[in-house]
C-alpha cells in the first residue's frame, strides 16, 4: 500500500502509519532520493483525528495545534470554557506517543487535587480513551502518583524508570510553593513542560526554563486566564521589545491574537470570548458561548476585571497602576543590564534585612551593592523629569550609577549553641571584610531589634548605621526635582519612602544589575492612600499573603540604596538643558495665602 509517497504494510494500523510519520519529523527523504510525508501539522493533526476521532475541531483548537509545532514555548490566555487545557492534554499525548522513551512530559498546577481536576485529569480521560481504540499504546497510568510512565516493567534494584514519560506536579503544599525543583534538572532528549493556572503558579515555573533548556529538545506551554503582567503567565507571554513589552500597546480589542514573546522563541494565543467558535452553542462542546457572557456581564458588568479576565481572556488594564514599580518601567530604563563603570572607584555597601530562623517566612538577606560613575554617554532626553530629586549638572558631568552586586541568604540556625544575633553579626562582618565593605558602609533595619543593635556595636564597630523600617519618613528630604514636598508630607513611613526611592533610582536611569527575582518583589508591591493624603506601600504582612512570599530581598536593597544616598550618591537627570528655576518662590506662599482666604470664605460663622 503506497501512501505519503511509501509503500506500507497494508496491515499496519493507520495510527502506527501516523507516528512513524511524526518520527520522521512529518517529511523526510527517502533511499531512492524522493521526498515522503506530508509535513508535521499535517499528520500530526490526522493523528490526533484517528487517535480521537470525536473531537469537534474549531479555529481556537487549530491554531493551538498550529503553534504548538512551529514554536519552542507557547503562552495561552483565554477565558473560562475556551478548552485550553484540553487542547493541551491532547497535544501533550499525541507528542508523546511515537517516541515514549525520548519523551518526559512535566504538567504542573497548584496542587494535587487540582492536577486530578484539570490537566492531569484530561490526560488520564484522553489516555485511557485512546487506549480502549488500540489497545497497544504506550504509557502505563499509575494513578496514586499522578503519573503515566513508558517503562512497562519494574527493575527489581533501580524500580521502574520513571525518566521517561507523563509526570503530573503539584506545585504547592500548604502555603509553601515546592514540587519543580526536583525536575528542573530531568535529562531527556525531548522535555515539554506544561503550565495550568499559570497565573497562580509561582515564578519558579519560568525560573526552571534556564535548567531544562539544556535539554536538546524543550517546548514549554502555559495556560492561564491573564491576570497580572509580573505573575509567572506575566513573564512567560510577554511581547517581544519590538511589540514594546506590555507596555507597547498589545491590541487589547476583541478577535483571537497571536504575538511573538521574548522567551525561548515564543508565542502568546490569546482567546477572546467575544470570538468564540461556539458563541451560538451549537458546537456540541463546553465551549464559552453568549449566554454565559451574557450572564456574567449582568453580575459583574461589561468594564469589570472579572469579565475581562473570565469572559475576554483579555489581560486587565492598569492592574500596575498601584505597584511601586512594574517589570516594563525596569526593562524600559535599563534597571537589568549590566553596569558599564567609567573606573574602578566604586563604593561598595551592604544592608541586611534581618530574621532569625524564617519566623513568619521571612528571610534574613544580606545585599550588597555598588555606585560610582557611568561611562557610557549620556542622553539627557532619555528620564522624565519626575525622576529628579536634585537639580540637574552641567552636561559635562558624568552620570552616577548604582547596581545591585548580590543578595545573600545569611544562614541562621536553631542547632548551634550560639545565639541567632551572633551568627547573624559574624556573617555579615565576614562577607564584608572579604568585599572591602567598612562598617560605616554597612546597614540593617534595627526596628524592634535592640539585641541586634547591641551585638552589631560589640562584635563589629559602632559606626554601622541602623535603620528604622517602621519610623516617620525624612523631613528635610524633599521627594524629588518637581514634587516640591517634604517626605514626611508625601510618604506615611519610612519604608514607602525607601521603597520609592527605588523607583526614583530607576526612572533616572541610574540603576544596573538588577535581578528578575528582586524586580518581581517590587513590581508585585501594592500602594494606596491613607490618612492626610499620604502615600503607603502595603503591609508586608497583606502582601506575603496575597502573594505567598515576603519581599526581603527588596527591602535589603531599598535599605542598600539608602545607605548609598547617605554616602553620596545622588538621584537626579545629567545633561539638561533647561533653565534654572527661578529662586524666588515668594509665589507658593501667596498661592497658599489665595487659597486658604477661598476656603475661609465658604465656613460657617457664628451670627
Amino acid at each position: 500500500m503506497r501512501k505519503y509517497g511509501v509503500l506500507w504494510d497494508p496491515l499496519q494500523d493507520p495510527i502506527a502509519i501516523e507516528m512513524d510519520c511524526l518520527k520522521m519529523g512529518g517529511r523526510w527523504k527517502c533511499k531512492d532520493g524522493n521526498w515522503a510525508g506530508n509535513g508535521m501539522e499535517f499528520h500530526f493533526t490526522h493523528f490526533i483525528e484517528l487517535l480521537f476521532p470525536w473531537i469537534t475541531w474549531h479555529k481556537w483548537l487549530t491554531l493551538f495545534v498550529e503553534n504548538y509545532l512551529t514554536h519552542r514555548s507557547m503562552m495561552v490566555f483565554g477565558p473560562a470554557s475556551s478548552g485550553k487545557t484540553f487542547n493541551a492534554a491532547v497535544c501533550a499525548l499525541a507528542d508523546y506517543y511515537p517516541l515514549p522513551s525520548q519523551t518526559t512530559i512535566i504538567v504542573c498546577s497548584t496542587s494535587k487535587e487540582r492536577l486530578e481536576d484539570r490537566i492531569f485529569g484530561e490526560l488520564k480521560r484522553l489516555h485511557k480513551d485512546a487506549l480502549s481504540r488500540t489497545g497497544w499504546l504506550p504509557g502505563h497510568l499509575i494513578e496514586g502518583r499522578q503519573r503515566i510512565v513508558t517503562n512497562a516493567y519494574v527493575d527489581t534494584e533501580s524500580g521502574r524508570d520513571f525518566k521517561s514519560g507523563i509526570i503530573g506536579v503539584p506545585v504547592k503544599k500548604g502555603n509553601d510553593y515546592v514540587g519543580l525543583s526536583e525536575f528542573a534538572g530531568i535529562k531527556n532528549k525531548r522535555v515539554r513542560l506544561f503550565g495550568d493556572e499559570l497565573s497562580l503558579l509561582p515564578k519558579v515555573f519560568v525560573d526552571s526554563l534556564a535548567n531544562l533548556d539544556k535539554n536538546p529538545d524543550l517546548k514549554v506551554v502555559g495556560l492561564a486566564n491573564p491576570k497580572e503582567t509580573t505573575d509567572a503567565a506575566g513573564i512567560l507571554g510577554e511581547p517581544c521589545a519590538d511589540l514594546g513589552f506590555w507596555d507597547g500597546g498589545i491590541d487589547q480589542t476583541g478577535g483571537t491574537k497571536v504575538w511573538k514573546t521574548r522567551r525561548l522563541e515564543g508565542c502568546s494565543l490569546q482567546y477572546v470570548g467575544s470570538d468564540s467558535p461556539n458563541l451560538d452553542g451549537k458546537l456540541g462542546i463546553p465551549l464559552i458561548t453568549q449566554d454565559a457572557i451574557d450572564r456574567d456581564i449582568a453580575f459583574f458588568g461589561r468594564d469589570s476585571w472579572q469579565f475581562t479576565m473570565m469572559n475576554e481572556g483579555r489581560m486587565p488594564r492598569g492592574q500596575g497602576a498601584r505597584r511601586v514599580i512594574t517589570r516594563q518601567e525596569c526593562v524600559q530604563h535599563h534597571a537589568m543590564d549590566a553596569p558599564i563603570w567609567l573606573n574602578s572607584q566604586q563604593t561598595h555597601l551592604a544592608f541586611l534585612d534581618a530574621a532569625y530562623g524564617g519566623v513568619g517566612g521571612d528571610r534574613c538577606i544580606l545585599s550588597f551593592l555598588d555606585f560610582g560613575q557611568e561611562s557610557v554617554p549620556f542622553n539627557p532626553s532619555e528620564i522624565p523629569a519626575s525622576a529628579l530629586v536634585d537639580q540637574p549638572l552641567p552636561p559635562d558631568k558624568k552620570r552616577q550609577i548604582m547596581a545591585l552586586v548580590d543578595s545573600v541568604l545569611v544562614p541562621v540556625s536553631s542547632k548551634l549553641n550560639e545565639a541567632p544575633t551572633d551568627q547573624i553579626v559574624k556573617f555579615c562582618m565576614a562577607e564584608c571584610e572579604k568585599r572591602g565593605i567598612p562598617p560605616e558602609n554597612f546597614g540593617f533595619d534595627a526596628g524592634m531589634r535592640t539585641a541586634l543593635v547591641q551585638k552589631f556595636d560589640a562584635l563589629w564597630s559602632t559606626r554601622v548605621q541602623s535603620l528604622d523600617f517602621g519610623g516617620p519618613s525624612s523631613k528635610d528630604r524633599k521627594v524629588s526635582y518637581d514634587i516640591d514636598v517634604f517626605c514626611k508630607d508625601y510618604y506615611s513611613k519610612f519604608v514607602t519612602e525607601l521603597w520609592f526611592s527605588f523607583r526614583l533610582v530607576v526612572i533616572a536611569n541610574q540603576f544596573r544589575g538588577l535581578t528578575e527575582d528582586v524586580m518581581m518583589e517590587f513590581a508585585q508591591r501594592e500602594w494606596g492612600m491613607v490618612g492626610a493624603n499620604k502615600i503607603e506601600v502595603e503591609p508586608k504582612k497583606i502582601m506575603k499573603a496575597r502573594m505567598g512570599f515576603s519581599p526581603d530581598r527588596a527591602d535589603a536593597l531599598a535599605g542598600a540604596i539608602e545607605i548609598a544616598r547617605r554616602k553620596g550618591f545622588v538621584i537626579r537627570k545629567l545633561g539638561e538643558n533647561r533653565k534654572e528655576q527661578a529662586t524666588d518662590e515668594k509665589w507658593k506662599g501667596d498661592l497658599r495665602e489665595k487659597s486658604r482666604a477661598f476656603w475661609r470664605s465658604g465656613q460657617l460663622v457664628e451670627a
